[in-house]
């Protein structure tokens, strides 16, 4: 109801609703009982299953069909079925619809790299991609995307625009509003900005991450007030995001990976040379006493 009535004058407000007639005991039956609250657990599990292989409470397959057991899904699961898509509504159905959750959410952790299954098919234990994901509250698509994707064993080293590419490609940005008419505002961005984005995807949130950052780096004016609470909210995610890509280029022996998303980190946080970064012409942490990265690869 907001405001209804005049709170400094009223100790009650009342409001009235306006519906179609043929929805109106529907609406009636709504304000006296209300639909019951879902789970969202089976669209985040696999996060879920990893953060709790990585702390050691689930340590088989078995224990990750007994931790779904004491989950509000498990309860929501027998009171409404067909909400979470589980055709026979028996005990051994619901047994056999568990088991087969888990068999799929633990293949999709592992083809991610982010778990290890053991050789008899039950076991599992965190991998190094599994923990840096828990340990950054990451999704577990994004550091199988930066496994994937950053490099410079057997190629060249993933350079900035490729780092920047790969972090706003990261399912963290999935849901970063691109509002409508927005991708004319962010195709005019791209043309007053350094690095190339694709020109097929101005709709895209990653996209639009991108062109924020791209702008933070170079201290430009953002088009309207709603970019600037969007902005707020990318830098927000894009540290900790950045520290995970830079301890899986570690991990990988990758090191001038690493030192470029430590470059990126730095010009994230505002703190490159100069007011803002200087993009591709200073080189990585040319501000350390001793030198660059001959002395750090010393």
């Amino acid at each position: 109801m907001g405001r209804a009535g005049r709170p400094q004058f009223d100790d009650r407000g009342v409001a009235s609703i306006l519906v179609h007639e043929p929805k109106k005991s529907f609406y009636r039956k709504f304000l006296y009982e209300p639909f019951p609250v879902e789970s969202c657990l089976q669209e985040q599990l696999h996060d879920h299953f990893n953060a709790e292989i990585v702390g050691g409470t689930i340590k088989s397959k078995q224990d990750a069909v007994d931790f779904l057991t004491w989950t509000y899904f498990y309860r929501r699961l027998g009171k409404n079925p067909a909400y979470y898509h589980q055709t026979d509504q028996s005990e051994e159905g619901t047994a056999n619809f568990l088991s087969d959750l888990v068999e799929t959410t633990i293949a999709d952790l592992h083809n991610a790299g982010c778990v290890e299954v053991d050789d008899d098919g039950f076991g599992v234990s965190p991998s190094t991609l599994g923990r840096v994901a828990s340990y950054y509250y990451l999704k577990y698509t994004t550091v199988a995307l930066f496994n994937a994707e950053l490099h410079d064993v057997d190629e060249a080293p993933s350079d900035l625009p490729t780092l920047l590419r790969v972090l706003c490609d990261a399912s963290e940005y999935d849901e970063l509003p691109v509002r409508h008419n927005e991708e004319h505002v962010n195709a005019a961005m791209a043309d007053g900005l350094p690095w190339a984005v694709d020109g097929r995807s101005f709709e895209s949130p990653h996209t639009k991450a991108n062109l924020l950052l791209q702008a933070h780096f170079s201290r430009t004016a953002l088009p309207m007030s709603d970019y600037v609470t969007d902005l707020k909210s990318v830098l927000d995610q894009a540290l900790r995001i950045l520290q995970a890509m830079v301890d899986i280029a570690a991990d990988g022996g990758w090191i001038d990976t690493a030192m470029g998303a430590m470059h990126l980190t730095q010009m994230v946080s505002g703190h490159s040379v100069g007011e803002g970064g200087r993009w591709e012409d200073w080189r990585y942490f040319g501000i350390l006493a001793g030198g660059g990265t001959e002395r750090l690869e010393e």
